[in-house]
């Protein structure tokens, strides 16, 4: 009987394990009809990664593209800053052609194809979303353009189904008249009752109304650099500008803000200042050996103007301390000569430099604002374009601005970023609007100011300053400059293109009379800069 019930145990185990085998077969040939390609790509992908688009994550990247990363030989050509290097100091001394080719790439590959790649996946319904992403696309261009004159524009970023690989150089004044068909088109399209980016909105949070006044503003100012070229073109887009309806206070302020945190940092400050060792707190032998420059600094101290001690600091040593402290105290600012250096001076430490308050990570970065606004609107008066407000009124409104949004920056000591109506009241009643003088004088007055109030936006100050001569700069003639010391006027286009995109590419410069050989022309002007 024992031996019976083990030959029963014995067969039903080799059963078990036949079926068992069996089992393991049908997996094993199962698997492999279904292992293909795509199954083992799959495995290699992030779990947590997401392959459709985010509009409004997308929309959110694309306000973050939005401040360029100014070059550095803008803040120092606009003798903002000096240095008494030389290598470094290109923009101050004009040294060499480094630091003054056109952001092809940083354009068109990264912010106009997120603009692309948004629009794409917007909805024809989301038309208030297409509009903004249609002025942002107008705002990314007219940096470009204003730098290198013709450009890439109709054909440029298509997407992979119209790519052009060579795209033709379109003239700027063809540029600039689509641009501003483009923003007047997009704000008429705009309607506060329809859908919008909610809170990926860094701007405004979806307010619709502002984006209005941020495009009429955008248009506004382009239109203004049209005066010297087609004044009575410059003339029609100013007054329709004016009267779409251009931003005002405070609240229509279009700006970044960033936070002392982990991943909100102010990345422009972190990285072109202080990584960079050009500009740095308490580092009195900063290795570039930067400081504010004469030009910028004299100008606030002659004017008692109250943003010196906001925005300036000398570092000093007291007597018997073992650290430097800041001091903003007006009448120790000093700025250094622009160009008139090439050693270390032994009074270095005696030169301002931005204060904590400039130099804050948590600081934020103004694309457009009331100030700029209120000045364009004096020299529309001044022209004889605005007869809503005289130029003297718009232009104090336009410097009250520009001191009112220092408040946006976190105070620091031994600074206050906050000023005072009765500040700005006492500096206009000092230096009053010079409504006597000829139109060269009030529009240098206006320009001035310009140069002052958009402090940190050295694109726009460069462009104004080529349109109007204003502020008038100290000529710089360092040795073996290659301007012949005087500032540059244009940006040269990337030399890449004449490898990939060689026939327009010089067909734009014999366009604009310039050559290679010229080294692109630094000296060449853009169409709207017309003597």
């Amino acid at each position: 009987m024992l031996s019976f019930n083990l030959f029963i145990l014995t067969d039903i185990l080799i059963d078990m394990k036949t079926k068992y085998l069996k089992l393991i077969c049908l997996v094993f040939f199962g698997s492999l009809v279904s292992c293909n390609k795509d199954n083992l790509t799959d495995l290699n992908k992030p779990i947590n990664a997401v392959n459709y688009p985010i509009p409004a994550n997308m929309f959110t990247g694309a306000l973050l593209n939005t401040p360029r990363d100014n070059y550095s030989v803008l803040a120092q050509g606009m003798q903002y800053f000096s240095t008494y290097k030389e290598v470094p100091a290109i923009g101050d001394k004009f040294y060499s052609f480094n630091g003054t080719e056109a952001d092809f790439v940083g354009t068109y590959t990264v912010k106009l194809n997120l603009l692309h790649q948004l629009e794409v996946a917007l909805e024809p319904t989301q038309v208030n979303e297409q509009s903004m992403v249609r002025i942002l696309r107008v705002y990314t261009y007219h940096q470009l353009t204003d730098v290198a004159g013709d450009i890439p524009y109709f054909d440029a970023v298509k997407g992979d189904d119209e790519k052009i690989l060579s795209p033709k150089y379109d003239t700027q004044r063809d540029i600039y008249l689509d641009m501003l068909k483009e923003l007047d088109e997009s704000t008429a399209a705009l309607d506060p009752a329809g859908t919008n980016f909610g809170n990926a909105d860094l701007f405004y949070k979806g307010d619709v109304t502002k984006w209005k006044k941020f495009a009429y503003t955008l248009m506004l100012r382009l239109a203004m650099r049209l005066t010297n070229v087609e004044p009575g073109l410059a003339e029609e887009w100013v007054r329709k500008a004016i009267a779409g309806g251009v931003m005002t206070d405070d609240g229509d302020i279009a700006k970044i803000s960033y936070a002392n945190v982990s991943g909100g940092m102010n990345l422009k400050i972190q990285n072109s200042f202080l990584n960079g060792n050009y500009l740095n707190p308490q580092d009195i032998d900063n290795v570039e050996g930067g400081k504010y420059a004469a030009t910028f600094i004299n100008e606030l101290k002659e004017t008692n103007d109250p943003r010196l001690p906001v925005m300036s600091v000398v570092w000093q040593k007291p007597s018997g301390a073992t650290a430097y402290v800041a001091n903003n105290d007006p009448d120790v600012q000093r700025g250094m000569v622009s160009g008139s250096l090439n050693t270390k001076p032994v009074d270095f430490d005696t030169y301002s430099e931005p204060s904590p308050i400039v130099l804050n990570v948590a600081a934020p970065i103004v694309i457009m604002g009331p100030s700029e606004a209120y000045l364009l609107l004096a020299e529309a008066a001044l022209r004889g374009w605005y007869a809503g407000s005289t130029a003297k009124e718009t232009y104090d409104l336009g410097v009250k601005a520009g001191m009112t949004q220092w408040a946006l920056w976190p105070s620091i000591a031994p600074g206050s970023s906050v000023i005072t109506q009765q500040q700005s009241d006492d500096y206009l009643a000092a230096n009053p609007y010079n409504a006597g003088g000829s139109f060269d004088e009030q529009l240098e007055q206006i320009s001035v100011q310009k140069w002052i109030c958009l402090f940190g936006d050295d694109y726009e100050v460069y462009a104004n300053w080529r349109r109007t001569g204003y502020p008038e700069l100290m000529p710089v003639n360092y040795p073996g400059n290659v301007t012949g010391g005087k500032m540059f006027r244009r940006f040269s286009i990337p030399i890449a293109e004449n490898l990939t995109n060689q026939a327009n590419y010089l067909d734009a410069l014999e366009r604009q009379g310039f050559t290679e050989s010229t080294g692109d022309n630094l000296l060449g002007r853009v169409w709207w800069d017309k003597p």
